[in-house]
């Protein structure tokens, strides 16, 4: 029996196969290489912690402040003369039309 084989009547065999054969030596490591890395990140992500996050509150907070009580110029709409908003000017009837 080999691996390539397509006919399913050897499924049990290869299945014992696979559990007689041994572990790579990478899976015995694994839990301690991913432990390793989240405890990793977990000291990154302390960086960004109480100060930084304070910070940022604040400043967004002056932003804030600053852009409602800067004056500045008013808007306004301008007029338009269809019942639809869009200018007559660019009307389908008015851009076919041939100028004549």
């Amino acid at each position: 029996m080999k691996f390539g084989d397509t006919d399913m009547s050897h499924i049990d065999d290869m299945l014992d196969g696979l559990r007689a054969a041994p572990l790579p030596i990478r899976l015995l490591t694994i839990d301690d290489a991913v432990l390793s890395q989240l405890s990793e990140r977990r000291a990154n992500a302390a960086l960004l912690s109480g100060g930084m996050i304070g910070f940022a509150i604040i400043a967004a907070t002056g932003m804030g402040l600053v852009s409602a009580l800067v004056p500045s110029t008013s808007a306004e709409a301008a007029p338009s003369l269809s019942p639809f908003g869009g200018p007559a000017a660019l009307a389908p009837s008015t851009l076919l039309d041939s100028g004549e």
